[in-house]
């Protein structure tokens, strides 16, 4: 809860615009301090806005080889400004911002554009309850969380959160997609694209319904 601000260009002095204008345009109290991209704020608004509509377009609904109609729940591990859950909007989904701890506090403007977030430290588990998801989407995040702990409990994390037939993309430097895409086959997950240029690039994966086809039988178990 912030005070009741005296400065009419402060945040909380005006109503937000209706939906979906406030999902669109940038918050009146951004100031024209730099974003978290470089630009003045509104700008960096804009931007990321405008990125997320296109890649969302031209590419994740068409290329990644996802039934869009079987996603319901969806993550965004790293949201920024929830330009991704915005992007989303003529989707019957359900998008979870998520705005991990060592990133610019940028809450304030996903709720302002009436959008759902929290934040969270990946190094941590993360509480699913009450649901999980049917898709999780990670920008540029695990090349930062691997400084800091093991990038194999966070991929068994995302295991855990993803339900089976769901998927993960994953756009960041091409050696974390590298990392990430072994961690997945280990995991008997099905890699449905794969893509790295100049250093960066992108994963999607598909999590199975793999079980051992062999049964061993554990004779200290049943004595």
């Amino acid at each position: 809860m912030h005070k009741v601000p005296v400065d009419k260009s402060k945040r909380g002095s005006r109503w937000p615009l209706q939906w979906p204008l406030r999902l669109e345009k940038p918050p009146y109290w951004l100031n024209s301090e730099a974003g978290v991209y470089g630009k003045a704020a509104p700008e960096d608004f804009t931007a990321d806005y405008q990125h997320w509509k296109n890649v969302v377009s031209k590419s994740y609904l068409n290329g990644m080889g996802i039934n869009w109609s079987f996603v319901r729940n969806v993550m965004d591990m790293r949201a920024v400004y929830g330009g991704f859950a915005a992007a989303l909007k003529d989707l019957k989904v359900w998008v979870m911002n998520v705005v991990p701890i060592e990133s610019p506090d940028t809450l304030p403007i996903i709720y302002e554009r009436g959008l759902f977030g929290l934040y969270h430290d990946w190094c941590e588990s993360f509480n699913t309850y009450p649901r999980t998801y049917d898709l999780l989407h990670a920008d540029h995040l695990f090349s930062t969380i691997k400084k800091r702990c093991s990038l194999k409990a966070v991929v068994a994390e995302v295991d855990r959160i993803l339900r089976p037939d769901g998927n993960l993309i994953l756009r960041d430097d091409a050696e974390t997609i590298v990392e990430v895409e072994d961690l997945v086959k280990s995991l008997h997950w099905d890699v449905r694209m794969i893509y790295t240029n100049d250093n960066q690039g992108m994963l999607c994966v598909h999590k199975t319904y793999w079980r051992p086809k062999e049964t061993e039988t554990i004779l200290s178990a049943m004595m």
